[in-house]
């Protein structure tokens, strides 16, 4: 290898000891790519297999770049794939795109591979990040093209972000190194081709060593995106329960991170849709209903984010209700990964939120489910039936949470509304066989409303 080629491997990002794909096209950026990795193999200790899609999109010149690809790897005698695959009438960058990332993901898994290393480049990074400009980007489609990436779980490795593109060429022609030239590159009706041969030459001249500075511009903005997206889990880690945000915590964080975290948060809870990312506009509409006490919008999916007294929902097409269970000790599951379980007494009442004590009978022929039409509850120490819709409004649990509380009920009245508070239940004595009853599970509304204790209502009248 010639003193150019030398130059440019010792400017590749190091790349872990393993077993590696590596993107080859039969341009003159992979080409460059696979002699600089084969320069560093040894010393690196890597294992390459190079692969090579064959989209069909330009006929015999395809066929040829196929052909090119394998005599190449056979002279260098390094191992390569190949995958012939159908567009089914697509010519669009995506779909190729797609197409591509479906083979490598295939391969990768096939041959154990630790990722795949593919060629681009400086100038790449430059003109990704002048296109996504150009069609309104925010900070987060600006960092473009990190040295390493995981997509999909396919991982990524791009070691030649600080090589420029005619600086690679030059080093391949003082080299000796041949690459085939595909004729599509100079199609300007793709935008990426009239960045790069129109508005980047222009820029060159108004400024020399724009593409390297947009590419460092790109980088610091990936970085910071980075600090504020593991900022975003770390607050989000607080709410794992899906579903809610509490709205003063996410209004209390700068400006910035608030769209991160909301952003984050769509992302984990919201729907698994093909095009996951929130838009600027709903963005921007989620950041108006946090700052609200009440509302409602649209989201992606059939899904909607709801605005409350104290927090931010998420709420999908269908309501999380919970099939009605028999009780049965010592423990029936609920659903929604919660379940009620039995244990001895412990010589007190509970809490009526989450525990409670009473006598061992007391459950018999009840079921639990979540709430229906009809029902009423007798909250504990009134003496007076409600509606339950009325008595969960009073003690102001979240409507986005009411489907979702379990119920111990026999018929339409409820006992128990778990992570709330007890209705008619007997008062606790401790001349009573009693059985100690318990929630499990996440019950993000028992923090929230303005629960009731019948530990403390009836504290008075314990029988001694």
């Amino acid at each position: 290898m010639n003193a150019g080629m030398n130059k440019l491997a010792g400017k590749l990002t190091p790349i872990p000891p393993g077993k590696y794909l590596v993107g080859f096209s039969g341009g003159a950026d992979s080409t460059g790519l696979l002699h600089l990795l084969l320069a560093r193999r040894d010393a690196w200790g890597l294992e390459l297999t190079a692969v090579h899609v064959n989209h069909g999109l330009r006929g015999a010149a395809s066929d040829g770049d196929e052909s090119w690809c394998a005599e190449t790897c056979a002279r260098l005698k390094i191992p390569i794939r190949i995958s012939r695959i159908e567009l089914n009438g697509r010519r669009d960058e995506n779909s190729a795109r797609d197409a591509r990332m479906t083979c490598f993901r295939k391969w990768t898994e096939e041959t154990g591979a630790r990722g795949i290393i593919l060629a681009h480049q400086q100038d790449d990074a430059a003109e990704t990040f002048l296109m996504r400009l150009l069609r309104g980007s925010g900070p987060d489609g600006l960092g473009v093209l990190p040295p390493e990436n995981t997509v999909d779980g396919l991982r990524i490795l791009r070691p030649m972000l600080r090589i420029g593109r005619e600086e690679l060429r030059s080093a391949l022609r003082e080299a000796g190194i041949d690459w085939r030239e595909d004729a599509s590159n100079l199609d300007e009706t793709y935008l990426r081709n009239a960045v790069r041969m129109k508005l980047m030459p222009e820029m060159e001249r108004l400024s020399p060593g724009a593409a390297k500075h947009m590419a460092a511009a790109a980088e610091m903005l990936r970085r910071d995106r980075e600090w504020l997206e593991s900022e975003a889990r770390s607050f989000l880690a607080r709410f794992p329960d899906p579903g809610w945000i509490r709205a003063a915590d996410v209004t209390a964080l700068p400006e910035s991170l608030q769209t991160r975290v909301l952003r984050a948060w769509w992302l984990r809870d919201g729907p698994k849709l093909a095009e996951r990312q929130l838009s600027a506009e709903q963005t921007e509409a989620l950041l108006r209903l946090l700052a609200q006490t009440q509302g409602k919008i649209n989201l992606p999916g059939g899904f909607h984010a709801v605005r409350t007294g104290q927090n931010l929902h998420l709420t999908g097409p269908e309501r999380s209700c919970l099939e009605e269970t028999l009780w049965e000790a010592p423990e029936t599951k609920a659903g929604n990964h919660m379940s009620l379980r039995m244990t001895e007494s412990e010589g007190n009442p509970g809490d009526g939120i989450r525990t409670q004590e009473v006598p061992a009978a007391f459950p018999e022929g009840c079921v639990i489910r979540s709430r229906r039409p009809g029902d009423w509850i007798c909250p504990f120490g009134s003496g007076r039936k409600k509606k339950l819709q009325d008595y969960l409004v009073d003690r102001k649990i979240d409507e986005p949470w009411r489907d979702r509380i379990p119920l111990l009920c026999r018929g339409h009245e409820v006992l128990w509304a778990g992570g709330v508070g007890t209705g008619n239940i007997p008062v606790w004595s401790e001349n009573e066989t009693n059985l100690r009853m318990t929630w499990h599970g996440a019950m993000p509304w028992a923090e929230q409303g303005d629960s009731f204790s019948p530990r403390s209502a009836s504290a008075g009248a314990v029988a001694k």
